[in-house]
Order: structure tokens, then sequence, then C-alpha cells
């Protein structure tokens, strides 16, 4: 470059080493300076402007399950054993309570359905012990079920027994007869004593007659002391009666006692055996329920039956294994449920945008849901830093105007939308913290 530069100054005569050449190349133009220094001004004020108006939102990640606001039921087994009995084929229609199958036990379950049948029509109707036993057999196959059901029968059979018998109430109507007699006793002593009391009235008028005689020397003092005896007899047999009216008083009190004491016995013993019985329903109805939650699956809502890990009966399986999933028919409202990690998780609150992409459709391709948050729980999850988050979602409609198709149970990630920041407040946030670390 220097040999070149001294054959261009050789060929046109100049030197270059000279103080007037070095002062023309060495200092720009001012009209240069100042345009630069414009330019520059000119494009840091855009950089600062379109900072200060150009925003973008702050999101929070997330995974999401779309549902519907009822959601499937995945029915898991209960113990562990063979399937005997599948009675569902796969997207079969059911209704709440019916059993889809039936894990080995050593009961029959047409008989075990029989005794729920029978106990839950459960009324007491007073009948001979042969017709107890043709309507409640003994000779079903119940299994675990079998203790609980004999001492219905048992029970059942008592109370029939003494309904039947009741011999506090066959003593308690004998006593009835003995009050009788007693009263009809009694009234025939009172009536005695009304008669005697007017012969003892005679006697005293007889007593004082002679009195007077006596005063007057008409009879002898014998004569007097006879009728003096006399009087004193009828008034000692009076005394007498009212004894006897006075006993038997007594006797008929004693008697009602009796009574009430057999009618209250009766009435105690009756309401025991009604007791015991009703316990004993009451135990065979838990002992028929504990024996369902082990050994029957049931569907717990109306909907569509979906096999999972059952195909074919005989088939083992353990406890927790899901077998079945019930899918409601009617889907009703669509809502997403978010696991939000506690981290950032104060930034969201109630009414914010949720942007929602389905793994099951390309997000290229089909676009995102939008959903807005419906409700927080108050408190993370027991043992998990996570929050539950509910999203409404109003369809199934997408940014790109395009229908994904509903199932239950999709999966996908969602951005909570938390607030819209320019690019000048995030830096200016950042500066801050910087600031604040310092």
């Amino acid at each position: 470059m220097i040999t070149e530069a001294k054959e261009k100054s050789e060929k046109t005569g100049l030197d270059i080493r000279s103080s007037a050449v070095t002062e023309i190349m060495g200092q720009a133009p001012n009209w240069v300076i100042r345009w630069g220094i414009t330019v520059v001004l000119l494009i840091v004020s855009l950089i600062i402007l379109g900072s200060a108006l150009i925003s973008y939102d702050d999101i929070i990640p997330a995974r999401i399950t779309v549902t519907s606001y009822d959601p499937p039921v995945y029915i898991e087994a209960r113990s562990t054993g063979k399937v005997t009995d599948i009675f569902v084929e796969p997207d079969q229609l059911v209704v709440k309570d019916e059993v889809l199958a039936v894990i080995e036990n050593t009961a029959l379950l047409n008989d075990v359905l029989l005794v729920r049948r029978l106990i839950d029509d459960f009324k007491i109707i007073p009948s001979d012990l042969d017709s107890l036993h043709l309507r409640y057999p003994l000779t079903l196959s119940i299994g675990e079920i079998q203790n609980a059901y004999s001492q219905f029968i048992t029970q059942y059979q008592n109370y029939l027994l003494y309904l039947k018998n009741q011999p506090n109430l066959i003593q308690a109507n004998l006593l009835t007869d003995q009050i009788s007699e007693q009263l009809g006793l009694l009234e025939k002593q009172k009536n005695q004593i009304r008669l005697f009391e007017k012969e003892l009235e005679l006697s005293l008028n007889a007593y004082h007659r002679s009195l007077s005689l006596l005063d007057s020397a008409i009879i002898s003092t014998a004569e007097f002391e006879s009728i003096s005896r006399s009087y004193l007899g009828d008034k000692q047999r009076l005394e007498g009666l009212k004894v006897q009216v006075a006993t038997t008083k007594i006797s008929i009190s004693n008697l009602n006692g009796s009574k009430t004491r057999l009618l209250l016995s009766d009435e105690e013993t009756l309401y025991n055996n009604n007791q015991s019985l009703e316990q004993a329903v009451q135990n065979l109805k838990n002992a028929i329920a504990d024996w369902e939650q082990r050994y029957l699956i049931k569907s717990p809502i109306n909907g569509r039956v979906t096999l999972f890990d059952i195909w074919n009966e005989y088939q083992n399986v353990n406890v927790g294994t899901v077998l079945f999933t019930v899918v409601p028919v009617k889907v009703g409202a669509i809502i997403g449920r978010v696991v939000l990690p506690v981290q950032n998780s104060g930034k969201v609150s109630i009414g914010q945008k949720v942007i929602i992409k389905i793994d099951n459709y390309p997000h290229a391709e089909w676009g995102s849901l939008k959903g807005f948050v419906t409700n927080i729980s108050s408190v993370p999850k027991q043992g998990l830093a996570e929050y539950a988050i509910q999203v409404s979602i109003a369809d199934l409609n997408t940014s790109f105007g395009k229908t994904m198709a509903f199932k239950q149970e999709m999966q996908g990630s969602a951005e909570i939308v938390t607030e819209e920041l320019t690019i000048l407040q995030r830096i200016f946030y950042q500066l801050r913290e910087v600031l604040s670390r310092g």
C-alpha cells in the first residue's frame, strides 16, 4: 500500500509528507459531522420511541387438561383377583348403578342381588316361621354376607316368636281377670259393710234402751251385759269387714302394679326386639354395601363405557387397576384444569386471558384456543407446590378459524397472559433489579 502511494505521489508530483497535504486529509468537513450527529440522534430516538410503543404479553406457561364440567369417571378395581363376569361391551351406553363386572369372590351375584332386593323392600310382616324361611331362604350362597344374613334371620325369628307368644301380655291379661274378680269381691264387701252398719245401728239403739231400762231397774245387770256384748260384737265384726275391704284394695293395687310392670316389660321387650331387628337389617345392608364396594364394579353415572386394562373374563387385576372409564353423554360446559407451579403464581388472577395449545392438534396448523381464568385454589395442593386453576372455554373454535373435535381429557399447554409490558418497561425493570442488588 505504501509503495503504491509513493508511486502515485511520484507520478503526480505531490509530497504526501508535506504539511499542506496532511492538513487537508486529516480534517473532516463540518457538514459531514453535523449530519452524522443528526442521524445518530435520530436512530437513538427512534429506538427509544419504538421500545416505549412496542409491547408484548407477559405469560406464565403451564400444562392444561381440557374436559367437560362433568368429567369422565375412571373406575378402579378395589380388590385383587380375577374378573369372573363382564356385562358390557366397549362404547356401550350404561346407566347409573349398572353392574359392569364382578371380581372373583365366594358369593353368587344373583343370590346377593336377591338378598339386597329383599332387604331394600324390608317391612315387618307378622307371619309364621315357615313363611319366613320361604321368603328368606337359608340356602343362599352369599359368601362374606352370610354371617350378617344369618343374624338377620335369627333376630327376625325372635321378633316373630315374641310377637306371636307375648308371654308378658298373656300374664297381664290374667292379672286383668284377677283384678276384675277382686273388684267384684270389693263391691260385695262394701255392700256387707253398708248392711252391717244398719244392723249395728239397731244394736246401738238396743244398747241405749237397755241402759235406760237398767237405770229404771226394769232389767237386770246380766241382761244389760248380754245386750252390751251383742253390740260390741257387732261393732267388732264391722271393723273386721272394713279390714277385709282394705286388704282387698291392697290386693287390687298390687295386681295393678304387677300388670303395669308386665305391660311395660312387654313394651320394652318388643321395642328391644324391634331395635335388634332394625340393627340386624342395617348390618346386613352394610355387609352388602361392603361386598359391592369390593367385588362389584358399577357405573357411578350415565354415559358411554370405555374398557382400559381389561379385555376378557378371568383376567387377573390388582387393586387400583383402571378397568373402565364412563364418559358422560352430554358434554355440557367445556373447561380446562391447569396445574400451576407456585413460582410466579401471584401474578395470576381471575379474568385473565389464557392461550391454549392442544397437543392433539399441531399449533402451526390449527392455531390456539382462548379461555379465561375463572377460579384459583386458595392454597396449594397438599404435599405439592402447585395451585389448581379452572379455565372457562367458550368453544373449540381456534385462532385460525378451525373447529377442534371435542374429546375428554385433551392435554395441552396453557399460556396465562398476566400483563402487557413495553420493551422500555422491561429494560427499566431489569435496570431496577440490577441497581437494587448493588
